[in-house]
């Protein structure tokens, strides 16, 4: 997802700030574990959902940035989305339409105004190459109306708004279990996942209310991450089915442990140092984060057209993702850079504070 913009591609604060190393090193763990989950099979779901987190947290920071200084505010921000999310998006249709043809047309409203989510959930889509992009409706639709919020809730106010969502969405997954016959519209709807956004959110609001707001919780979050971690791993190991059995139990439970496990891993990043920082700052994870949205985007359109060349899983991971990465860079190198330059934008210098910049573009 990115995300969620979607923090599924790299993010850019606002003219004054800087990006955040560390985070992009985060989305590109990201995407790769999103990349291992369709590939190989591996139990990574969460992926998608520390992009929600991370959306929440930097475009929350966007917004709230663009109210204090007073700037232009709503055409700021949805003029840079969709110079960043609608031309790799209009790509990707356009690839999968030359590879599998033009199924998605038949439902084509989902795709025209970022419903996909909404479309899965009713099992109306076009190629399962395609079902990538219910993450990046949840986060359009949220984005339709939290701009709104920040800009008319004091910030001390918008902490509890944010509070509000993180507790009440899972008693909303547990109170709608009965609706549906499978757990994936508790997976794919906004209404179901927007605890993750607003997590994100709530870091935010924190940091900008005091930006050593969580400089005491690093220790906290390192042990929070470890024990969701564990608790998740256990939770495979011995009911591996745990998450398709839609309960209110395994909707409300799993995704909020997800939650605690992507906004401890969110926080532990800011506030890293020595290892942790270099590693999660090197420049190959940092170029790959900077180019995950596409990444995310191509993906499985990529694993579907390699699996009937090669039966070896291994094999065809591995030249999916030589590939993506191609296309990705490509894509980045060739457009997308300079769409998301916009008016104002200042290369990045090194900001004090929670963390290190480095330079690249994103919104």
């Amino acid at each position: 997802m990115n995300a969620t913009g979607s923090t599924i591609g790299p993010v850019r604060t606002p003219d004054h700030a800087h990006r955040i190393a560390q985070l992009d090193g985060l989305r590109a763990v990201a995407v790769l574990s999103v990349f291992a989950q369709h590939a190989l099979r591996a139990p990574l779901w969460m992926g998608v959902d520390l992009f929600f987190v991370l959306s929440g947290f930097l475009i929350t920071g966007i917004l709230m940035e663009r109210k204090a200084r007073g700037q232009s505010y709503f055409s700021y921000f949805y003029a840079r989305r969709v110079r960043r999310i609608l031309p790799p998006y209009l790509l990707l249709l356009a690839v999968s339409s030359l590879l599998f043809g033009l199924g998605w047309a038949h439902y084509w409203p989902w795709y025209a105004f970022f419903a996909t989510n909404i479309g899965d959930a009713l099992n109306q889509s076009g190629h399962d190459s395609l079902k990538v992009l219910w993450s990046l409706a949840v986060e359009e639709q949220f984005y339709i109306f939290w701009p709104f919020v920040v800009l008319l809730v004091p910030t001390r106010t918008l902490a509890w708004v944010a509070a509000a969502l993180v507790l009440v969405t899972p008693v909303l997954r547990a109170v709608a279990t009965p609706w549906f016959d499978s757990f994936w519209p508790i997976y794919y709807l906004t209404p179901f996942r927007m605890d993750l956004l607003a997590a994100g959110a709530l870091l935010a609001v924190a940091l900008r209310r005091d930006r050593n707001a969580l400089d005491p919780y690093k220790g906290l979050a390192a042990v929070l991450f470890l024990a969701a971690l564990v608790v998740l791993a256990w939770l495979h190991l011995h009911n591996p089915r745990f998450r398709a059995e839609n309960t209110p139990l395994s909707n409300a439970l799993l995704y909020s442990i997800s939650l605690v496990l992507c906004t401890s891993a969110v926080v532990y990043a800011l506030l890293s140092k020595g290892i942790v920082r270099r590693v999660l700052s090197h420049p190959v994870l940092v170029y790959l984060g900077t180019i995950s949205y596409t990444i995310y985007l191509i993906h499985l359109t990529v694993l579907y057209a390699v699996w009937p060349l090669h039966q070896n899983r291994y094999v065809s991971a591995a030249l999916a993702l030589a590939i993506t990465i191609a296309y990705a860079s490509a894509s980045w190198w060739l457009f997308e850079k300079r769409l998301t330059r916009g008016p104002g934008v200042r290369r990045a210098q090194p900001q004090a504070g929670v963390a290190p910049a480095s330079s690249g573009t994103r919104s």
